[in-house]
């Protein structure tokens, strides 16, 4: 059995939104990354480091994602654009552990996420032997992760918000 049984309609709107999500990431990561332009290399520790760099890159990330996602995604649901899941939050355990609460829902992700994502990149950086990079490869690697972490957190946050509960507005 599925942990979250999604009709084909369903699965689309996850994979679309989703693609959407994490272009948008990727642009966000740029963004993020611009500050370091003038640095030569970017070291692994430090203020201006990579591994103090990641918990704003994920935590804004994942908390700017899982609030537009959810806000759209009600929007939708109630102007009949697109449909709740079939049964309640109740039916779906990982669900019904996250907030109704948009702004609630997103920190408990981000934080979360952040939590699981950061210790285990620093991790693989130290393991691999980076302690340092240059501008265009670390812009490189922000992209790469910041999609990563789209990936992850956009599908739960879709899905989630077709599980809110929101009034539909049924077209006359």
């Amino acid at each position: 059995m599925a942990l979250f049984p999604l009709s084909a309609g369903h699965k689309r709107y996850v994979k679309a939104e989703t693609a959407i999500g994490i272009g948008f990431n990727g642009v966000l990561s740029v963004l993020f990354g611009l500050p370091f332009y003038s640095v030569p290399s970017i070291p692994l520790w430090g203020n201006q480091g990579m591994a103090l760099d990641l918990v704003p890159t994920v935590f804004m990330i994942t908390l700017v994602q899982t609030i537009i996602i959810t806000l759209i995604t009600r929007k939708r649901i109630k102007s009949g654009a697109a449909t709740p899941l079939p049964q309640p939050r109740a039916a779906y355990p990982v669900l019904n552990l996250l907030p109704q609460n948009v702004v609630a829902r997103a920190v408990l992700m981000a934080f979360v996420l952040s939590l699981i994502l950061v210790p285990l990149t620093i991790g693989a950086m130290v393991i691999l032997g980076v302690d340092g990079i240059a501008f265009a490869p670390f812009i490189s690697f922000k992209v790469v992760y910041g999609v990563a972490v789209g990936m992850l957190s956009a599908p739960l946050s879709l899905l989630a918000g077709l599980s809110d509960k929101v009034v539909t507005v049924v077209p006359a």
